[in-house]
This record gives structure tokens, sequence and C-alpha cells, in this order.
């Protein structure tokens, strides 16, 4: 997903973009309430349309704005689904797209067309139904245990072959734990797969490049190709006494804990671990704990763990279930999803994090707009690729599996044309439904001269256009409290907690905090950060926080009226 940050983070920006030179320092996660998505949505209508031609468009030319495709050879299924309230989350998918190869089509392949019943190997993906399993079983208060702990056979896997330990030669395993195999923070190898395929540039050095241990009895000498010649002496012995004795002949790439390195060893032995804490075997345990209980007819892997990490297959109809079902907290307490969709360390690029074993983007631009995550994973394998987003933010997310006659396609050009359509389009219904919802005047109705009224801009968050208490300009109390000299200068703009109560005949109660700044001063002084995160709160009185504003709510999703607790002010929404 190079490709689709710079095109998300361009369509976030001009979404965003105002003339103001003020730059606002919201607090990271939704910028506004939660959406109501609905299939009737004109704003979401004219996206999907738009959607399909962008995708008819890049098929009938080959090429587009974000890169070029194959046509000719790549079948493909795209889906797009949702958990938020509204029509859009009744069916798996509120959006799909499927186009079919030529080669497909005139292939002895039982498959004719690609829909979304069709099956696809989804490779590395099988690592997120790892994690959720381990999640399921221990929660993640098992990440930081080592792994040691439930393989105790790893500790000795190297006594006897040397002395004393070598950094260099031997993989640490007692410091290593089960989060960092999760996160590929274990600094382990990768492991042996058909990586090489698409990228060797003779069958022959592919075939001596694949076993990953010599090249006795192959066709072609690995002299030809520069390599050395192979040495029983040397080689790794593909076939152990025992599981284990393989890794002890593997070096380490890093020491745990220190950089992310991608390693499909790392989840060969969280399969493991699986089987150690059920008693059961790994396929057994993807059936009970996710295929069953979700009602997925998706495989569970068709090899042991030497295999499993990249194994499975699915349906893009089946990938849009787990995702909603990922957001949705179907199979995990809500605390544990959210500590799951979270980053676990940065990678060099600083738009890019790595989790549990997310590829995270943050499809923002601060300090023009505020920061999107998007927690993706991708995987190719063979002549297959697959891809999913999430979009916690917006609870949405989408799905991309592909196929190709000749080699894995590079399916970043499809995540690229969903985030250039569809992110703007969610933002835009954002914005707007934000202001019917609880934009308005709210007054106090025991004759008390206090009010507030809020408002809607192309600004991240609501803002506050007045605020009066008591006969007083609130707006200049807030201004000296915090230092801004000018009021008018004063910003108050209200980000949603994610904290919400429900009260009876559907309704319920959604708090908000107001993030205060001066719009003369540069954010943080022109430094490149935002940290407006470290003053929440800081405000009191009588003990209670002066940037909390809880909003009652109707069972018709309408603001009805406004807490403000420090000022004990019950303010009822005006009607127009």
């Amino acid at each position: 997903m190079s490709g689709s940050y710079i095109t998300i983070v361009f369509t976030v920006v001009c979404f965003f973009h105002s003339v103001s030179s003020f730059t606002p320092c919201p607090l990271l996660g939704p910028a506004f309430p939660a959406l109501t998505l609905d299939k009737d949505s004109s704003i979401l209508t004219s996206a999907l349309a738009n959607l399909t031609k962008k995708f008819d468009e890049q098929i009938s030319q080959g090429s587009g704005p974000h890169g070029d495709v194959s046509p000719n050879t790549t079948s493909f299924s795209v889906s797009l689904f949702s958990t938020n309230q509204g029509t859009a989350s009744d069916s798996p998918v509120f959006f799909d797209y499927h186009y079919t190869a030529p080669s497909l089509k005139g292939s002895s392949s039982r498959v004719e067309h690609a829909s979304r019943d069709s099956i696809y190997r989804i490779g590395g993906l099988t690592q997120i139904f790892f994690v959720w399993i381990t999640l399921i079983e221990k929660g993640d208060s098992i990440w930081s245990e080592p792994v040691t702990k439930y393989l105790p056979e790893l500790g000795s896997l190297t006594k006897g072959i040397r002395a004393e330990k070598d950094p260099i030669r031997d993989v640490d395993w007692e410091n290593i734990t089960v989060g960092q195999l999760a996160s590929h923070m274990a600094g382990l190898p990768r492991s042996c797969e058909d990586f090489q395929k698409k990228h060797a540039p003779s069958s022959e050095l592919t075939i001596l490049l694949l076993d990953c241990a010599d090249d006795t009895g192959k066709e072609g000498s690995s002299v030809d190709y520069g390599l050395p010649p192979s040495n029983d002496s040397t080689s790794i012995n593909r076939n152990p006494a025992r599981p284990f004795d393989i890794l002890a002949q593997q070096s380490p790439v890093a020491p745990p804990g220190v950089t992310p390195i991608y390693s499909n060893i790392g989840y060969q032995i969280l399969g493991y671990i699986i089987e150690r804490i059920t008693g059961q075997p790994f396929d057994d345990v993807l059936k009970s704990r996710i295929l069953q209980p979700l009602s997925l007819a998706a495989g569970p892997p068709h090899h042991r763990q030497e295999e499993a990490a990249l194994s499975m297959y699915s349906t893009i109809s089946d990938l849009s279930i787990a995702g909603k079902a990922i957001l949705n907290s179907s199979l995990l307490p809500q605390t544990q999803t959210n500590r799951w969709l979270k980053p676990v360390t940065h990678t060099s690029n600083p738009s890019n994090s790595i989790g549990y074993p997310w590829i995270i983007y943050s499809s923002g631009d601060y300090p023009n707009t505020s920061m999107v995550d998007i927690y993706t994973y991708y995987s190719s394998i063979s002549q297959y690729t697959s891809y999913i987003g999430l979009v916690p933010d917006y609870n949405v997310g989408f799905a991309v599996l592909a196929a190709d006659s000749v080699s894995a396609p590079d399916l970043n050009v499809h995540a690229d044309i969903i985030g250039d359509v569809i992110l703007p389009a969610l933002m835009e219904m954002a914005v707007k439904q934000a202001g019917a919802q609880f934009g308005g005047q709210y007054t106090a109705s025991s004759g008390l001269n206090s009010s507030i009224t809020v408002s809607v801009d192309e600004l991240p968050g609501m803002y506050v256009e007045s605020f009066v208490s008591n006969g007083t300009d609130f707006r200049e109390t807030l201004a000296s409290l915090i230092g801004v000299e000018d009021p008018d200068a004063l910003s108050v703009r209200l980000y949603p907690t994610g904290l919400v109560s429900e009260t009876g005949a559907g309704g319920s109660r959604v708090a908000f905090r107001a993030v205060l700044q001066d719009k003369n001063e540069l954010a943080d002084a022109g430094t490149p950060t935002c940290v407006s995160w470290m003053d929440v709160d800081r405000l009191k009185y009588h003990g209670r926080a002066l940037d909390s504003f809880i909003f009652d709510v109707d069972s018709d999703k309408k603001a009805i009226g406004v807490e403000i607790s420090a000022l004990e002010l019950q303010l009822k929404k005006v009607e127009m």
C-alpha cells in the first residue's frame, strides 16, 4: 500500500482543506460521532457508482493514476463492509465488484466467473486468524509471556551444538515473547517460501533458492549462478528427527524487540503454542473458535504448522464477515479489540506502523488533517494476492482477493482506488450527519442566561461558536484561562471520546471533550507535533472538567440537550 498512503493523504487533505491558516490539533480517533450508513444515501450511492466507474476504467485501459494492472491475466473480487447503524450493515458487504480475466474464462478451472463465492488462497492473512484465536483463548496478557513458557524445548535447542551461545548464530529463545512472534518483532528468520518465484530470473535458480538447503539431484548447478556448491556439512537438514530441530539450524536476523522483521517461522511457533494451550490440533481450534461461530465456509490450513501461517482459503464474502466480526468485537470483549487495533512499533516509514500483525497506515497529513488509521494486512503467495483493510474510525473495511495465471498480482492499485473514492465520501457524510444531529443552539430552560451554539465546518470536530454561562461570555473566561489574548481567536472544538451510555426508549448520552487552541498561533509553536492530549481534563471547577460536554440523544440519533457539569448546566436544544 505504498502508493495507497499518498493517495489517501491527498484525498483527506483536499476534503479538509480550509482557507484559514488555523491548524486544529485533534485527539487521536474519530473526529465525529459514529456514522449511520444507509445504502440509499445520495453521497454513498454516488461514491459507489464512481468506484465502479474507476475500476471499469482501470481494467479497460490497463493503467491509471495509481499504476498498472494486468486485466488479461488477473481476476479479482472487491468488497466493502460496514458495522455502522444503517442498512449498509444488513448484508456481509454493501458493495462488491468482480472481474474475470480472459485467461480464467478460457482455462480448465471449474470457476468460470469471479463472484462473492469464488475461493482464493489468502496466504499471510491467515496470520490474523492466528492472533484472533490467541486472544480468544488467552487474551493479550499472553503477549508479554516468554515463548519458552509454552514450548520449553525451544530453550534447549542449541545446547550441545556449541559450548557457548553465539548471539549472531543462535536465536535467544528465552527472551522472545509470544507478542513478539505475533508482531514480527522476534527477530526470527523469514522461512522458505515461494517469494522467489516472482523475482528469480531463471527457473533453475528459482528451484535452487526455494529448497533453501542444497542442490543435490537438481537440474543445473548453483555454481552457475555465483552460489557456492552444496556441502552436506553446512546445508540445513530439512527432515530433522524432531519438529523443532530445524529451528536450531536457523540464525536470528535481529535481537528480540528491536525492529520488525517479517517471519513465517514466528507464526509456525505461534501455531504450536495454540495447540499446546488448547490440547487440540490447530485446524480444530480454528473451526470451533472462529469458522463455526461466524458460519464461515473458509477453509482451514491444508498443511501442518510449517505452512499453516500462509495456507488458508477464503471467499470475499467470508473475509468480509470476518472483518465485520473484528470491528464489531463479536468474538472478543470490546476493550480487548480496542487494544488489538493499536500499533506495537514504528517502521522506518513514519506513516507506517506494525501491530498484531497489522500493517497500519496513517492516512492523514498533520498538521493539515486529522489522522485516520487503516489496519491492513496483505499477502502474495503462488499466483494469489489478498488484501484486507479495517478503518475503526469509520467502522468500515474493505477486502480484495485476486488470482493470476502468471504471477501473484499487485493489489496496491485496487486499494488506492478504494481510498481515493470512499474515504472522502465517508468524511463528507460524517460532517453532514454531525451537523444535523448535534449542531444548533442549546439554552437553559430555567430562565438562566446560559447557552451554547455548536456548528460544523470543513475542519475535524464540531466547534463551539458561542458560549454564555450565567450571562457571561464563557469563551472569554476560557481564553483567559489558557492565555489567549483575543477571545475571538479561541478555538473550542469538540471530539467524541467513545464513551456512550444507553438510556430508556432507545436514547443515549454521548460524551465529548473540548480541545482549546489559540487560532493565531501555530499548533505546538510550529513544531510537527500535536500534543493536545496532554491538556485534556486540565481545567476543572469543583473537581469537574470544564472541557466535558455530554449530549443527550433521542432514539432518532438527534441531540436534544447537553450537560456541562462543571458549570452545573443542563441545556436543552432549541427547535428550529
